[in-house]
C-alpha cells in the first residue's frame, strides 16, 4: 500500500490480539483468511464504541471491498497489535486502513489492508449518505 496513504487517515483503534493455534494451516503459518478476521474484529469494535446498532431496522457502514497484502507470514505463537485508520470519505462510503504488526516489534508488519466501507440501509440493502454525525466522527471534530 501506498505510505501516504496512511499518513492521510486517522488513527482510530489499535487492538491488542493474540494468534490462536487452530489459526495455523498445512504450510506452518496462519492462514490468510485470519488476518482479515483480525482487520475485522478491530473494525467491529470501534462500530461497537461507536454504539452503532446493526437490528433489522438500522443503517451502519458494510464492507464494500478489502484488498490485503500479506507482507510477513505469522507463525504462532504471536501478539499482534492491530491498527485503525479511518479517511477518505465520500457521500456514501469511506476508507479504513489497518495493519496487523507484532507486539515485540513494531517493525515486523505481517499485513496490511485498505477497506472501504458503505453506509447502508440494512433493511432495504442499498446505500445512503453518511450521516453527518459519523462525518464529524471521521473528521475528528
Amino acid at each position: 500500500m501506498d505510505a501516504s496513504l496512511k499518513d492521510s487517515m486517522r488513527l482510530v483503534r489499535t487492538d491488542r490480539m493474540s494468534m490462536r493455534w487452530g489459526e495455523m494451516d498445512s504450510l506452518a503459518h496462519m492462514n490468510n483468511v485470519a488476518y482479515l478476521r483480525y482487520f475485522e474484529e478491530s473494525r467491529v469494535a470501534w462500530f461497537n464504541d461507536l454504539e452503532i446498532d446493526y437490528t433489522s431496522k438500522s443503517d451502519g457502514p458494510i464492507l464494500g471491498t478489502i484488498t490485503c497484502r500479506y507482507i510477513k507470514s505469522a507463525v504462532y505463537p504471536a501478539t499482534f497489535s492491530v491498527t485503525s485508520y479511518v479517511g477518505r470519505l465520500s457521500k456514501s462510503s469511506f476508507a479504513m486502513y489497518h495493519q496487523l504488526f507484532n507486539c515485540s516489534d513494531e517493525s515486523e508488519i505481517f499485513a496490511e489492508a485498505e477497506a472501504i466501507l458503505v453506509w447502508a440501509d440494512i433493511v432495504a440493502g442499498k446505500s445512503r449518505p453518511v450521516p453527518d454525525w459519523f462525518r464529524a466522527v471521521i473528521q475528528g471534530e
